[in-house]
């Protein structure tokens, strides 16, 4: 039997099991959900691998990460189109230059935020941009269920931020990919574009608030008072499901105090307020009363109803 060195064999192991931890602290680094961190009044998730050109499909166009410009310092991606209306695919010379991402798991969770934004910078051979300079495409999963939004925001040589509402997104539990596109019919021949797009995020309100209160029944009948609600509800998942702390007033005294159960975004309420048994005036809905940054308030009135008892 030959001798074998057990110093080598011991620096194979190492190397080998190396090679493992660093493969599996990647694998790690790649699942782990992006950090959720506060900005001034928000809670925001920074997506920045949609920056990275290697994780898009494009076609008639090319990708690279922006060297010189930066979205707010973050990765950026740069698309270049050269718009051909003599090349591209053969069926169609004027064609649609395009990229499309395939989104991973830990980048899906939009559900649980209230808007998708990102910067975008463009640059274009011709003095100003066409009213659809690109449109973007959100599919959930795929383009059966593809939300398609133009970004009108663009303006040449400008950073702009898109901000889009995640109550806009129909599907939005499904994200699966994005896509960017122009349609070449909307340039001329030979022109050259220039997009730079990155500091991708999902945002929320860091704290549970009223982004708008409205009642939808100004007066009632005092003996039938249902008090109908619309509230824009924002802020984070947990803190939403303690409820809306509403009290109704009358001039400067409360008469009422109640808890309505709330989800996020806009949404129509019903308060049965008969209990209160509250006479016919002039009174407001407040909502986080005290709290000077998130106070809303609605104001309504209760009438004599004629079919009360006492006026038949």
């Amino acid at each position: 039997m030959r001798n074998v060195d057990c110093g080598f064999l011991s620096a194979v192991a190492l190397a080998k099991a190396g090679r493992i931890g660093l493969l599996a602290a990647a694998v790690g680094v790649a699942a782990a959900a992006p950090k959720v961190v506060k900005e001034g009044p928000d809670e925001v998730v920074y997506l920045d691998g949609l920056a990275d050109p290697n994780r898009w499909g494009p076609a008639e166009c090319t990708l690279a990460p922006s060297r010189q410009l930066k979205a707010s310092g973050r990765p950026t991606l740069h698309m270049h189109i050269p718009v051909d209306h003599k090349g591209g695919e053969k069926n169609y010379p004027i064609g649609w230059p395009r990229a499309y991402l395939k989104l991973r798991p830990a980048e899906r969770s939009w559900g649980q935020f209230e808007r998708f934004e990102f910067i975008i910078h463009a640059a274009m051979t011709r003095p100003k941009p066409p009213r659809q300079a690109l449109s973007l495409q959100i599919q959930c999963p795929d383009r059966q269920r593809n939300n398609i939004r133009n970004l009108s925001e663009i303006r040449l040589g400008r950073w702009v931020r898109v901000s889009i509402p995640i109550r806009e997104i129909k599907h939005i539990a499904d994200v699966a990919r994005l896509g960017l596109n122009i349609s070449e019919s909307n340039y001329r021949h030979g022109e050259k574009l220039d997009f730079r797009v990155g500091a991708f995020r999902l945002a929320r309100a860091a704290e549970f608030a009223l982004a708008s209160l409205a009642v939808r029944s100004r007066v009632m009948y005092a003996d039938r008072p249902t008090l109908k609600l619309e509230l824009d509800v924002v802020g984070p998942p947990g803190k939403i499901g303690k409820g809306v702390g509403l009290s109704i007033q009358r001039g400067v005294d409360v008469v009422h105090r109640l808890t309505v159960p709330v989800r996020r975004g806009v949404q129509m309420v019903r308060i049965d307020l008969a209990a209160a048994k509250l006479p016919p005036g002039a009174y407001t809905a407040v909502a986080f009363a005290g709290d000077k940054r998130r106070e809303r308030s609605a104001a309504f009135r209760l009438v004599e109803s004629p079919w009360q008892e006492g006026r038949r």
